[in-house]
């Protein structure tokens, strides 16, 4: 997805969106975890975001500048510790889910003149393609995405798994065994 049009989308939605398509597109985060992202989850000394993945491995990722000084915005509006960040952008109604942010994301596009049928994972793999681009390294990006197989990792990439090292396997491997026995 080029640039422009997420600029577009993005000077189109709300705050909340805003929000939610940087920790997308900036932190490769899942929908699910972006809904979930509370106070404690984000530590601005250190500029990195923590959390579990769906795999309950645990991930540390950086914050780019941008993401954190809406961060920083976003996280004053949150009244009680134990709420969501973007539940604080949704009070009066249920919890946020994946629909509501669907339908923010399909008014922004909108709004913004975007025809393109981009959605929240695709900001996620461009986010992974810009760590590869900068490092050229797999595990960064395995990392960054909070995969334990880093065939999801290059698939993410559009690159094939056969271009694996023994190396990046092996590695992949001790990471793996040194997170289940943590």
């Amino acid at each position: 997805m080029p640039d422009l049009e997420f600029e577009a989308v993005y000077r189109a939605a709300g705050p909340a969106l805003q929000l939610a398509l940087l920790l997308a597109r900036e932190a490769g985060l899942r929908q699910k975890a972006i809904r979930e992202l509370k106070l404690d989850s984000c530590n601005f000394e250190m500029r990195v975001l923590t959390g579990r993945t769906k795999a309950w491995s645990t991930y540390n990722v950086p914050m780019t500048r941008r993401l954190e000084t809406k961060l920083l915005w976003a996280c004053q509006a949150v009244t009680n510790p134990d709420m969501p960040i973007l539940q604080a952008f949704n009070r009066g109604q249920g919890p946020l889910c994946s629909t509501n942010l669907d339908h923010k994301l399909r008014a922004a596009k909108a709004a913004a003149g975007c025809a393109s049928g981009w959605a929240f994972h695709d900001l996620r793999r461009t986010g992974a393609r810009a760590i590869y681009a900068a490092f050229h390294d797999i595990r960064k990006v395995q990392r960054f995405l909070g995969h334990l197989n880093p065939q999801h990792s290059w698939w993410y990439l559009g690159l094939e798994a056969t271009e694996l090292t023994h190396d990046d396997i092996e590695h992949c491997s001790s990471e793996r065994q040194k997170e289940s026995a943590a």
